[in-house]
């Protein structure tokens, strides 16, 4: 049942309506509190799905909207038809060194084995700019929220980590300028690290 529940929820409509139930509009404001003030060139949206975090940029910066699975990136090109979408692994993205601004990691590392999330963070250490800005966030594991704990056995993504575990991992690639705990359904965190 949950694997029918899974492939159903990986149709690009039909995850683009889950994320709006579990609170992605609340998700992006939090992220759009401090991205309106940026004004980065090149952005990657590591594991962007759809895209529905393009509307936090400027229209004349690159937009890039990495993720492993087409469908969600031809319905994001539908919708952004000049938008670039890259379908690649975040662990070896296809991008040259040093020449993005930003990298934004939204509701994503809890999809990746450790090994996936530390390679993801040296690809994106590699990729950004000196001064550019890893946004990272995402729900986090906390057993005595009922919900969370509902939710976290639906969800596709199986690796979960306390907000501990997210704060040591982007303090040790990144200089952390902005950490905070948030819920939703889930309990969430959201960190801004720059690339020193």
């Amino acid at each position: 049942m949950i694997g029918i529940l899974h492939k159903l929820a990986s149709q690009p409509l039909v995850y683009d309506c889950l994320q709006r139930v579990v609170g992605q509009e609340i998700n992006l404001n939090k992220v759009s509190s401090h991205t309106k003030t940026m004004r980065p060139c090149t952005i990657v949206d590591v594991g962007g799905g759809t895209g529905a975090a393009r509307n936090l940029w400027p229209r004349g910066s690159r937009y890039i909207c990495l993720d492993i699975e087409m469908p969600k990136l031809r319905l994001f090109r539908s919708k952004n038809p000049s938008g670039f979408a890259l379908l690649a692994d975040a662990t070896r993205m296809p991008i040259a060194t040093g020449s993005v601004d930003v990298i934004l990691c939204m509701c994503f590392t809890h999809h990746l084995t450790d090994e996936m999330f530390d390679q993801t963070f040296r690809e994106a250490l590699r990729v950004l700019r000196v001064g550019g800005r890893l946004i990272l966030l995402d729900a986090i594991l906390k057993h005595e929220r009922r919900i969370g704990r509902i939710l976290w056995k639906l969800d596709r993504g199986s690796y979960p980590r306390t907000a501990e575990t997210l704060y040591e991992k982007l303090g040790a690639n990144f200089r952390i300028i902005h950490w905070e705990q948030y819920a939703i359904y889930h309990e969430y965190v959201f960190g801004i690290g720059v690339r020193t």
